[in-house]
């Protein structure tokens, strides 16, 4: 259900509303219209937090302490989407999507791997970052690396586009840039996996950690010889079958989280306050997909059920966004490109998948939501497992068939309906071939190009990491 706002914040968005729309209608008409000064515009603050599931979040209804500045000064302060869905497991698809407003199936930009030659955004496709350097703003993005490097696209359109140490670069550009209008994406890969939190917290929320776990952790944090050794040594720890070690797995999860509330969040916010310009930033919360544990048979992130997918997505912008906002209707993390872009009275580039959200801020009416799709691509393009969901139902396909789910009375989707509700079933299989068949020009239009070079030597160390490559 939503959550009635202050009037004084609905206001102001209907006054926003107002203009966008009546920038929309000036487009249509043909005629011109004047462009406020991208000084009088919001500044943009895009934080991901690569492999962050909604669930294990307090305001998304976890009841653990994970999240309390995320809960109180950006959930509670801003618009939260309570079923925000990634377009893709993966890192780089997801990423790319959530800046151009194309799907995976479009964009066609994979993961890196040894067997593939690197596949770069094609240069037709334009940019939040493009978008918003054209309108005046400076735009920077510090990232972890990896499968957010510059040269697959990602560093189109932004003035700066630093790999390693975000956190750190991040706050010291913000304090010698906060009186510009500005764009900064942040990245970082804090709670992927291995799961590795200080003992503290650890023994906050894993206190009863099997003592294997409990030794590979130790030794992972007391020797650290490089994160693929860690991968392949935390997951050896790990006893799939044994329920205890899949909760101590989600509980080592859920205190990665709270370290990532408390050491990386609180000073991103910090800083727009000490800068004296969190008043006039639109913040946007997300992550590129969640991981899974264990509840399909799986962990980390292969697969497109909902906790692999479901994903946090929240906009703060004080007096122009209402606070406390929870809309229910499923969205997408392509739509989040041309709701900035409308959030701040720009258009939004032709062809582009997503939507803006602002109507959906304005009337949750989540009956009348369009179904959200899920795609798992294979590196080379060819399709892995896809998932189309709408208000009510949701559909699974991948190697072992088609699964439908009913979320009303399913939420987990841990019961299989296919075989009994064959009418369903045949209706969200129209709606994913439907997709397809529309993906299907806008994938000929915009052919990926091929990075400009193999990664080098530290984005292999990164990749490897990160358990991408042997």
């Amino acid at each position: 259900m939503a959550v009635a706002a202050d009037q004084p914040a609905v206001t102001a968005l209907r006054a926003l509303a107002l203009v966008v729309a009546g920038c929309a209608a000036a487009a249509a008409s043909g005629c011109r219209r004047e462009e406020p000064a991208a000084s009088r515009r919001p500044n943009v603050l895009l934080v991901s937090i690569d492999t962050l599931r909604a669930d294990r979040l307090g305001a998304y209804g976890h009841d653990r302490p994970t999240s309390p500045t995320f809960d109180t000064r950006l959930a509670a302060a801003g618009v939260l989407f309570e079923r925000a869905i990634s377009q893709s497991p993966k890192t780089t698809p997801s990423h790319l999507t959530m800046l151009t407003g194309l799907a995976p199936c479009a964009h066609r930009v994979g993961m890196w791997t040894d067997e593939h030659p690197p596949r770069a955004l094609a240069p037709s496709v334009r940019t939040l970052a493009e978008e918003l350097r054209d309108a005046g703003y400076r735009t920077a993005a510090f990232t972890a690396g990896g499968h957010v490097h510059a040269s697959r696209g990602f560093g189109r359109g932004f003035d700066v586009y630093e790999h390693d140490r975000p956190l750190e670069r991040t706050l010291a550009w913000l304090a010698d840039h906060g009186d510009e209008p500005f764009f900064v994406f942040f990245h970082t890969y804090e709670v992927h996996d291995p799961y590795t939190p200080p003992r503290r917290l650890r023994q906050r929320f894993a206190p009863d950690l099997p003592a294997p776990l409990h030794a590979v952790v130790d030794r992972i944090r007391r020797q650290p010889r490089g994160w693929e050794e860690a991968h392949r040594a935390f997951w050896a720890a790990v006893d799939a079958r044994d329920p205890a070690h899949v909760q101590a797995v989600a509980s080592l999860y859920d205190a990665g989280i709270r370290r990532m509330d408390d050491r990386t969040l609180t000073p991103l916010l910090e800083a727009l306050d000490h800068a004296g310009v969190a008043e006039h930033t639109l913040v946007v919360f997300t992550s590129d997909h969640g991981d899974a544990f264990g509840e399909h048979g799986v962990f980390l992130h292969d697969d497109v059920h909902l906790g692999t997918v479901h994903v946090p997505l929240v906009l703060r912008l004080p007096g122009v966004l209402p606070a406390g906002r929870r809309v229910e209707a499923p969205v997408g993390v392509l739509d989040v490109m041309p709701t900035v872009l409308a959030v701040l009275g720009l258009p939004v580039p032709a062809g582009v998948q997503g939507r803006s959200l602002l109507p959906q801020i304005r009337d949750d009416d989540a009956t009348s939501a369009p179904p959200v799709v899920s795609e798992y691509l294979a590196p080379d393009g060819t399709v892995v497992a896809r998932s189309i969901r709408t208000p009510s139902l949701s559909l699974v396909r991948g190697a072992s068939g088609d699964r439908l789910y009913d979320l009303g009375a399913d939420a987990r989707e841990r019961h299989d309906l296919a075989a009994t509700r064959p009418g369903d079933l045949a209706v969200l299989e129209t709606m994913l071939g439907t997709w397809e068949q529309r993906c299907a020009p806008l994938a000929a239009a915009h052919p990926p190009a091929f990075a400009a070079a193999e990664p080098d030597a530290e984005t292999r160390a990164g990749l490897r990491a990160l358990g991408y490559l042997p």
